[in-house]
């Protein structure tokens, strides 16, 4: 079905960051995908990342593998009562945070660090490394894994991923702009993933959307919000363009709208884009599918691929097509 299976050996691989797909720093970012520019090859990678001990942020340095281990860890929250498929996600996911990390090694380089720890890189909680029932699991998944990236032409993918597609993946290009992306395109998340899916509702109070929105200077609509409106849906049913009516009237990128809520509100309240609206009595009601962006690997519809039968490697080159899987020479 996929290319992936074909694993060479070649010289790591490091890469240069893109641009902000949420935030994890104060104050509103660009959302785009982040990008891949190939450097020169290095023999062995670290990482340093930035995460909260206390009440204080550090940087620490740390070996790729430990780091990928942590964070499939932090990433992944398997059923207790599937080991075999939870076994096969880790793989999944450890392929993926090793070749994310690659190319985004230096995303927060203006910094002084690499990588967040948070949802705007990848999430990275060590503490799971000695707490997690499944750290074992996910120590043997990096080891099978080991060097392992995902790899599209002459240089490492892209790996964006997320929790639910709500059945169906979007465009890279429809939810963050610039040029399209070969091996991110719209697919139907069908078969074994069918019933996979999970609906939501999210109910909020027309100031509490408003302050929401004022919080964001993408968005900010002034002292009333009147009514929103989808001005546009991308292949898969994704809010692509949403106007904004009130003090203002003005059109934004549907995931910066989900981007600006979501910061105020909290995550679970508009988990994706991938929703309708209705204007209630005192504020505003979002029906949708799926969690987060869409793009990429479908993490839900990856383990019921999985609990079908599905290889890592099967899955892999599902949600990414055309790639194929390189193992770097690690000394």
């Amino acid at each position: 079905m996929s290319k992936v299976r074909a694993v060479q050996r070649f010289g790591v691989v490091t890469a240069v960051f893109g641009l902000a797909v949420a935030a994890c720093v104060s104050g509103p970012v660009n959302i785009g995908m982040p990008g891949a520019v190939s450097a020169p090859p290095a023999r062995a990678i670290t990482i340093r990342v930035q995460v909260q001990e206390g009440t204080a942020r550090v940087v620490r340095e740390i070996p790729l593998e430990q780091y990928v281990t942590a964070t499939a860890l932090s990433e992944v929250h398997p059923d207790v009562a599937d080991a075999a498929s939870a076994e096969r996600m880790f793989e999944v996911q450890a392929v993926l945070a090793r070749t994310y990390a690659v190319v985004n090694r230096g995303r927060h380089a203006k910094d002084g660090f690499d990588l967040c720890s948070t949802t705007h890189c990848q999430l990275y909680e060590p503490a799971r490394l000695s707490t997690s029932r499944w750290a074992p699991s996910a120590t043997e998944a990096v080891r099978r894994t080991a060097g392992e990236l995902i790899w599209f032409n002459d240089a490492p993918a892209r790996a964006v991923f997320h929790a639910d597609c709500g059945g169906r993946t979007s465009d890279a290009s429809a939810v963050w702009g610039g040029a399209p992306v070969p091996y991110l395109a719209a697919e139907r998340d069908g078969g074994p993933a069918d019933h996979a899916h999970a609906d939501w509702t999210f109910e909020t109070a027309a100031p509490a959307l408003r302050s929401a929105l004022d919080a964001d200077p993408r968005t900010a609509i002034g002292a009333r919000l009147d009514r929103i409106e989808i001005a546009g849906r991308d292949a898969s049913g994704r809010a692509e363009q949403i106007v904004l009516h009130g003090t203002r009237t003005f059109v934004v990128r549907g995931e910066v709208f989900r981007d600006a809520v979501t910061r105020a509100l909290g995550a679970r309240s508009l988990r994706s884009t991938l929703f309708t609206i209705r204007k209630t009595r005192d504020g505003f009601l979002f029906s949708g599918k799926g969690f987060g962006h869409g793009v990429g690997l479908c993490q839900a519809g990856a383990m019921a691929r999985l609990r079908a039968g599905a290889s890592p490697e099967d899955v892999l080159g599902y949600y990414f097509p055309g790639t194929s899987l390189h193992r770097t020479g690690h000394p």
